[in-house]
């Protein structure tokens, strides 16, 4: 305002031929002042302008002398269309505010009074914005050059105010000014690029670290560009498409792998270049002719559609695809870790099936959390893993529960339908619910685990965890099918001899006291007799079924199950057997005194346990 009011000042001295007020005035009537003549011609946009700025009104009106050049209501709304403003606030806004608002209306303003007659073919007038106008007269037509050599045509002159005249002209005149870039929002915004916007808010600080940062060169992906990402990720939407990615932090490296920290307009690129990027990683930008190309580490490639709109603080460049980095996702087991499912982690170590889960190309994994470990452990009376293993018989039925929890296939929670059926990598079939309450799952004994945690991202697919252990159909050996498996042949002729297989097959629970052959040769050595049909033929059935039924305790005990030391544990021979566990050795001692050790501990049985015994264990007889 000092400048515009110092030109005001100095321009009331300034008498030359053309401040002279004109002869044809002799009194009477006054001439109207510039904003009634503006107001009379309907130039109501440049009224507003002029009271935009305080004081300016005043002063134009305080001056003996002056030249307006003064543009229409129409010419005002073109410079609203250059410069996309929605109004003249919006105008002054993209001028640089009101003190270049000010030097806009001063290069309009000539110090002195200058009629069409009293211009010469070419005329150069300073403003009282300080700026030189020029002014061209032809037959017929008076034309106005801005600074940007812009040409506005006068299309009513000699409007004779009371200080001066006014000629309307068809164009606003812009002066030499600093027009303020827009930042990287604004720029996005005026490109349409809507989808990155939403983006890049979704990551919590991020704009204003990219508005705040000194030197940036930005490689923004079209809307179809995000389209086709989430096409690619069949994510619905840029909420699913963040899930898929990892979440917000990946979200964020993925933006600033689109960000280049320096300054590179198309002009400053040369045939190859090498960018480090905001998220660390490097991207390489080609340029071929007008054809500048950006390449991934993974070689997708996208075109800049759209090159050096220039920002505040850089460049942007359009492009009509998505770069992606390496997102560095974690792997099922990382992943496992870090949501603390240490029993589950344990329990894929112990069935060898890390390397199953890492190497498979897609998996869904339900991951039971510990708490749903804790509960299995409960369920099968079971202290620790180790004893939930030989409960379920062994290794391979552990490999089947925990590959039924593994689908070769990715399935996040936006991918479910209502219902659905997925076949495992254990063979079995699981049923998954998607519903307004949560995702459950059901197994093939019809337990239902809720999904607590869901979508958690992995190299190869996704993780949701579980509240539940889920249970497929496994199976466990009848005691004959244990004792064939063990080679125990000797014990299985007895027992058939005995006429016992029923009672075993049929028990409720049962815990065997397995001999193994070579226990069943050394009783005969020790008797002197050569084969189990002499020991049936001296003994008789009775008291070999006895001696059978001696080694059988009508209940379930794993050695786990056994207190520590010597108790003395009911048999189905209707007398007590001594067992004596220090630590994890189990023995036994028979009516006479003799003791043995069990050398195969814990073979899980459909009705109960086996444990594999040196010796043959002899009641009273």
């Amino acid at each position: 305002m000092t400048k515009l009011f110092k030109f005001l000042f100095l321009s009331s001295f300034v008498v030359t031929m053309l401040s002279c007020v004109s002869d044809d005035y002799q009194g009477g009537i006054p001439y109207p002042t510039l904003i009634e003549a503006s107001t009379d011609a309907g130039l109501t946009t440049l009224v507003s302008s002029i009271r935009a700025v305080p004081g300016l009104e005043a002063a134009l009106q305080d001056q003996s002398a002056i030249t307006v050049f003064a543009p229409t209501n129409e010419a005002f709304a073109e410079a609203l269309v250059k410069f996309k403003a929605a109004d003249l606030n919006d105008l002054v806004k993209k001028l640089g505010g009101a003190a270049n608002l000010q030097t806009v209306l001063g290069f309009h303003v000539v110090p002195a009074v200058a009629f069409s007659d009293q211009l010469a073919a070419s005329n150069t007038f300073t403003t009282i914005a300080g700026q030189q106008l020029r002014v061209n007269k032809a037959p017929g037509v008076i034309t106005v050059i801005d600074a940007a050599g812009n040409t506005a045509t006068v299309t009513q002159g000699d409007i004779e105010i009371e200080n001066g005249v006014v000629h309307v002209i068809n164009q606003v005149l812009i002066p030499s000014i600093e027009i303020p870039k827009p930042t990287l929002v604004e720029a996005a915004t005026e490109a349409g690029l809507t989808t990155l916007l939403t983006a890049v808010t979704a990551v919590p600080g991020l704009p204003n670290t990219l508005l705040s940062a000194g030197a940036i060169t930005v490689f923004a992906p079209t809307n179809e560009a995000f389209a086709a990402a989430l096409q690619v990720y069949k994510a619905a939407n840029l909420n699913e498409l963040v899930v898929k990615i990892g979440g917000a932090k990946n979200l964020e490296k993925v933006l600033g792998f689109h960000v280049v920290p320096a300054v590179a307009f198309s002009k400053d690129l040369a045939a190859t270049n090498s960018f480090t990027t905001v998220s660390g990683q490097t991207i390489t930008v080609t340029k071929s002719g007008s054809l500048v190309t950006v390449r991934d580490a993974i070689g997708r490639t996208a075109q800049v559609v759209a090159a050096d709109i220039a920002i505040s603080n850089g460049v942007v460049h359009v492009i009509n695809g998505m770069m992606l980095p390496d997102l560095m996702l974690p792997n099922v087991v990382e992943a496992a870790n870090a949501a603390g499912l240490t029993t589950l982690v344990s329990a894929v170590t112990a069935a060898d099936l890390g390397s199953t889960l890492l190497n498979a190309q897609a998996i869904t994994v339900f991951a039971p959390s510990n708490a749903a470990f804790t509960a299995a452990l409960q369920a099968f009376g079971a202290a620790n893993l180790n004893q939930l293993v030989a409960k379920i018989g062994g290794v391979k039925n552990l490999q089947t529960i925990l590959g039924f929890h593994v689908v070769p296939a990715v399935a996040f929670s936006s991918d479910l339908a209502a219902t659905n059926k997925f076949t495992t990598v254990a063979g079995q079939e699981l049923t998954v619910t998607k519903s307004a309450s949560g995702v459950t799952v059901t197994d093939s004994k019809g337990n239902v685990a809720k999904v607590t945690t869901a979508d958690v991202a992995i190299k190869n697919g996704v993780v949701h965890v579980i509240d539940r252990v889920l249970l497929p159909n496994y199976t466990l050996p009848t005691v004959v099918e244990a004792a064939t498996a063990a080679n125990l042949t000797t014990l299985l002729s007895a027992v058939t001899a005995a006429g016992l297989g029923n009672t075993l097959l049929n028990a409720q629970a049962i815990t065997v006291f397995a001999p193994t052959n070579q226990a069943f040769t050394n009783l005969l050595t020790s008797l002197n007799l050569t084969s189990l049909q002499q020991l049936i033929d001296v003994l008789g059935v009775e008291k070999v079924t006895k001696v059978l039924g001696f080694h059988v305790v009508p209940a379930t005990a794993f050695s786990f199950n056994l207190a520590e030391g010597d108790q003395m544990v009911p048999t189905l021979a209707g007398e007590m057997l001594k067992v004596n566990r220090t630590g994890n050795n189990v023995k036994v001692t028979d009516a006479g005194g003799k003791t043995y050790s069990v050398v195969a501990a814990d073979v899980a049985i459909k009705n109960g346990v086996v444990h594999v015994i040196d010796g043959v264990v002899l009641p009273t007889l």
